[in-house]
């Protein structure tokens, strides 16, 4: 059996440009992340507000339970 190349002349292959739907995927990530971003910011400031009301009420229970005056 003999091997012969051909030559095959064709259409050059082109990569097809992306869809636009890529470009307003990737703006809603970058939203989306800025959101998450704020979203774990605050959840942090609650807690430091929640942890430091804590904190002043069981010096008041202290307070009360030792009968300082006020």
């Amino acid at each position: 059996m003999a091997r012969n190349v051909v030559e095959m002349d064709g259409k050059p292959r082109r990569d097809a440009p992306p869809p636009v739907s890529d470009f307003w995927f990737a703006q809603v990530d970058v939203r989306l992340g800025r959101i998450e971003f704020m979203v774990s910011r605050l959840e942090w400031q609650v807690w430091i507000i929640v942890c430091g009301c804590a904190g002043l009420l069981v010096f008041e229970i202290v307070k009360a339970l030792s009968g300082a005056p006020s």
